[in-house]
């Protein structure tokens, strides 16, 4: 490969292995400025298994996967968050399912076929760059402003999903509830501009050690969450003591009231709730792992606890 390409990874869901390897000798007789790598599974859930995993910049998807369907596929994609561009391939033209195709999210409608290298290349493209564009709206929409995680209207919307998916494969999940220690005082003491600021650090501390399929959020003030897919709560607490240190090693620097720099310690309290041993429901989730935050605070902050009922 050429150090000046840019590498784009590219996933195909078909059950047809012929398929996957017109669509690869399609891809090597484009050249452009991109190096295209085609990787292929050939079933509903290992295409789904690959999508929350977030490690491919599009997705082809055929609309019929043996018993399944694509277009079901695409809309739960979708519905767990997938940001990439998804593309439908089929066999045969159906205005219909071109049109649900793009009414649920699909960037393009392609039929097998009727492609080839430089029609392929322009969709991907296309696809690509009308992602880019969105993503900066739907930024906007779903992302707190100050600290950059999701908003509480995306939170919900992830922990109504990850419900349906939980009660569908039987997996659980956890929901960690973060709380920073004593945040009034510094608040008070410094001014909410430096508040603000260290918010914002802890927060980016957050997002830069949280897996790919994870959602950190900002549910108000000064507490945050984590919804952590596939996730039971042993695993959910040793995740929150990972976090708990990392936060607390976090070097913050502030500007007090005298216009000196002075270095703080920050810390956080967790809580930890799993769905459905904990709870049954989206309310029920939040509000036992907000006991466990609580309860953590009780005992003295700087620690993480799991929910367990009295």
């Amino acid at each position: 490969m050429e150090a000046d390409l840019k590498s784009i990874r590219i996933l195909l869901i078909d059950d047809d292995k012929d398929d996957y390897q017109i669509l690869r000798d399609d891809l090597l007789q484009i050249q452009g400025k991109a190096w295209y790598e085609l990787d292929w599974v050939d079933s509903y859930q290992a295409g789904l298994e690959q999508i929350l995993r977030c490690e491919h910049d599009i997705y082809l998807v055929d609309n019929y996967l043996g018993n399944d369907s694509g277009l079901d596929l695409l809309q739960e994609a979708i519905q767990a968050g997938c940001q990439e561009p998804i593309i439908m391939i089929t066999g045969r033209s159906d205005p219909e399912i071109d049109h649900a195709a793009l009414m649920a999210g699909a960037t393009d409608f392609l039929i097998k076929g009727q492609i080839d290298g430089q029609l392929l290349e322009r969709s991907i493209r296309y696809a690509l760059e009308r992602n880019r564009l969105l993503k900066h709206i739907r930024d906007l929409a779903v992302r707190d402003a100050l600290t950059g995680l999701y908003n509480l209207r995306e939170l919900n919307r992830f922990l109504d999903y990850e419900i349906v998916k939980s009660k569908r494969y039987n997996h659980p999940f956890s929901l960690l509830m973060i709380d920073v220690d004593h945040f009034k005082a510094v608040n008070d003491h410094y001014g909410h501009r430096v508040g603000d600021g260290i918010l914002h650090q802890v927060a980016e501390a957050l997002l830069s050690n949280v897996r790919g399929c994870d959602l950190p959020a900002r549910y108000g003030g000064d507490e945050f969450t984590i919804v952590l897919p596939e996730t039971p709560a042993r695993q959910g607490w040793q995740g929150g003591e990972r976090l708990r240190k990392i936060v607390e090693a976090l070097p913050i620097q502030v500007t007090n009231k005298s216009g000196a720099m002075e270095k703080i310690n920050v810390t956080v309290s967790i809580g930890v709730a799993e769905f459905p041993y904990d709870a049954n429901s989206v309310d029920a989730l939040v509000e036992y792992a907000d006991q466990a935050l609580y309860q953590a605070k009780r005992q003295g902050c700087n620690r993480v606890v799991r929910y367990f009922p009295a």
